[in-house]
């Protein structure tokens, strides 16, 4: 009896060595949030989001104020401070956040100052919420 592998493997494997292939001679492309397209490249859009299950592994609270972290890292407070702060200094940057369980959290939790920042943000397509 002949082993044969499932077909998904193969064409996983066959895809993976192609893939190597043509990205040997790849050259690095600097940052630049202004580039279009570069012909005969592979062309990656990166969406920066956020990807916080409420109550996954832990309670809601311990995602938010990121305790408990034998079972996962996270602290979700902070990621949200730190997306903000970084949007701010770089009108070039976009983030999409999607829990609105912690960003409600969150918000409450802001200042005038910082919600109008936010506010801003949101106005100018930086900050995405879904």
């Amino acid at each position: 009896m002949v082993y044969r592998p499932p077909c998904r493997i193969v064409l996983l494997l066959i895809f993976f060595l192609a893939a190597s292939y043509f990205l040997a001679d790849a050259e690095y492309i600097s940052y630049n949030t202004n580039a279009g397209i570069v012909p005969g490249k592979i062309n990656v859009h990166l969406v920066p989001h956020s990807h916080d299950d409420v109550g996954w592994l832990k309670t809601v609270d311990q995602y938010y104020v990121g305790s408990n972290n034998s079972i996962q890292g996270a602290c979700v407070r902070s990621v949200l401070d730190s997306v903000v702060s970084a949007l701010r200094d770089d009108e070039n940057r976009r983030f999409i956040f999607v829990e609105q369980a912690f960003f409600q959290r969150w918000w409450r939790e802001q200042s005038d100052s910082v919600k109008k920042i936010v506010k801003g943000l949101i106005s100018s397509g930086q900050l995405e919420l879904m």
